[in-house]
């Protein structure tokens, strides 16, 4: 059967119809009366300032109705890293951005500071004022590998700021100031000092009993310098043996950076105790003491090698002849540095093409020289005349000569005449003045007793 009419059927597509109603004229007029009012006060006002004018339309609503965010007045210059740059240093556009780029890098073997900012693109004709600036408050002859630095430069190619890092305590700073020239600045960087108590029994040396305790290589180096008078760690020290000490550790932002003064020390072995305290007397002389108020330092120290964490695993046996008065061998890992017992001048130095090998000899005051025998290598910059300090590394243990194996041949003698470095008593420095004396008592007797009160962490025990 067929119908007269069609039946029509329903659909789902709808035509699309184009909006263009009064209302999204409306709209349309309002955001383009909105950007040209925004150009207006951006560009043709002279009499306010682009963030000011950014401001007063974000009060009114009409900047975030275009979408962009106000400038704050009075914003500082530019916050880099977390450092707020000062008024000049870094250039910022209308919308407190950077103007220009950062570049950054590092010290590395064989370059100096000119070559490394060359490296990263500024030209030795601008790098020369910031350098120049450096070297009021920076000897670059200390610069180190490692060391880092960033600078900002505008968009016409001047530096206008420089940061030069050697330790996180030594950063330094130069600025481009209005006129152009360049001024340099150590930068304050705040720290905290704590006051550590430290008690520790030695097991197998030194260096692994400090580690054992908690504590870091740098404590261990210090200990041995300020016992160096008494104490060999090469033949004095035994399993058992116990130290304990008060010392500054420094920290920066809740960071370890390193070990400060040490305050008080003890040293407790087979040979007896040693106690040494820090002391600064009224007139601002500092130094180590002994509790009685004699200097710690001495005319010569204890032993011609230093210990430290390179042969600490290993000890140095010492050979003296039966003579009252001999050369003492001390049978050591090779490359051990040995250092100047006393302070002097320097009369031999290389290869004497003997028996004797390598030596070096240091003629000190008194009438004594010591002379070391047998090494390896002579320290660089160890040449005759030259002026050396006590604890002066002049070189290292080898078998140089006619010795058969590592060792350090040493001798000291006195207008000449060979003298026994283990029996000898030497001079010691001075001690705290007499007018000092009461104040010198005052000041130590907390320090010794709260060194006596330390706890000692025992060889087996272990601290993290």
């Amino acid at each position: 059967m067929y119908l007269d009419r069609p039946i029509p059927l329903k659909s789902s597509y709808r035509p699309n119809r184009r909006r263009g109603g009064p209302r999204a004229r409306g709209g349309s007029l309002i955001v383009v009366a909105v950007l040209l009012l925004v150009n207006y006060f951006v560009f043709f006002r002279d009499d306010e300032r682009p963030g000011d004018a950014l401001a007063d339309l974000a009060a009114q609503g009409a900047v975030a109705a275009v979408g962009i965010a106000p400038a704050t007045s009075g914003t500082p210059a530019l916050e880099r890293d977390g450092e707020p740059a000062g008024d000049g240093v870094i250039g910022v556009d209308d919308f407190g951005q950077p103007v220009g780029r950062k570049l950054s890098g590092e010290l590395k073997r064989g370059q100096t500071i000119l070559k490394a900012l060359r490296a990263v693109g500024i030209d030795s004709h601008t790098a020369q004022p910031i350098i120049g600036a450096m070297g009021e408050i920076f000897d670059f002859r200390k610069a180190q590998v490692g060391d880092t630095f960033s600078a900002h430069v505008d968009d016409d190619g001047q530096v206008t700021f420089f940061s030069y890092t050697q330790s996180p305590l030594d950063i330094y700073e130069v600025v481009r100031t209005e006129t152009g020239t360049y001024e340099a600045k150590k930068k304050k960087v705040p720290t905290r000092v704590d006051v550590a108590h430290i008690g520790c029994a030695l097991k197998s040396s030194l260096y692994e009993s400090i580690s054992r305790c908690g504590e870091g290589a740098e404590l261990a180096a210090s200990l041995i310098d300020l016992f160096a008078w008494d104490v060999d760690f090469f033949q004095d020290v035994r399993e058992g043996d116990e130290f304990k000490v008060i010392v500054e550790k420094i920290s920066v932002e809740g960071r370890f950076l390193r070990y400060g003064r040490i305050l008080a020390a003890q040293y407790h072995g087979k040979f007896g105790d040693k106690r040494i305290v820090s002391y600064r007397d009224p007139e601002g002389r500092e130094g180590f003491y002994k509790p009685d108020g004699h200097s710690v330092s001495k005319e010569f120290i204890k032993s011609p090698l230093k210990y430290t964490k390179v042969s600490a695993d290993a000890n140095a046996n010492v050979r003296a002849s039966i003579k009252t008065a001999s050369p003492v061998i001390y049978s050591a890992r090779a490359n051990t540095p040995v250092w100047a017992v006393a302070g002097g001048t320097v009369v031999v130095a290389g290869d004497t093409g003997g028996s004797l090998g390598r030596t070096v000899t240091i003629k000190h005051d008194n009438g004594f020289t010591s002379t070391y025998a047998h090494l390896g290598a002579v320290a660089q910059g160890i040449k005759p005349g030259t002026l050396v300090k006590q604890k002066t590394v002049i070189g290292k243990v080898g078998k140089s000569g006619d010795a058969e194996a590592p060792q350090l041949l040493f001798s000291l003698r006195k207008d000449g005449k060979l003298q026994n470095p283990l029996k000898l008593s030497y001079s010691e420095g001075e001690p705290v003045a007499p007018e000092h004396k009461a104040h010198f008592d005052a000041e130590v007797k907390t320090l010794l007793e709260d060194l006596e009160a330390i706890p000692v962490i025992g060889t087996n025990e272990r601290k993290s």
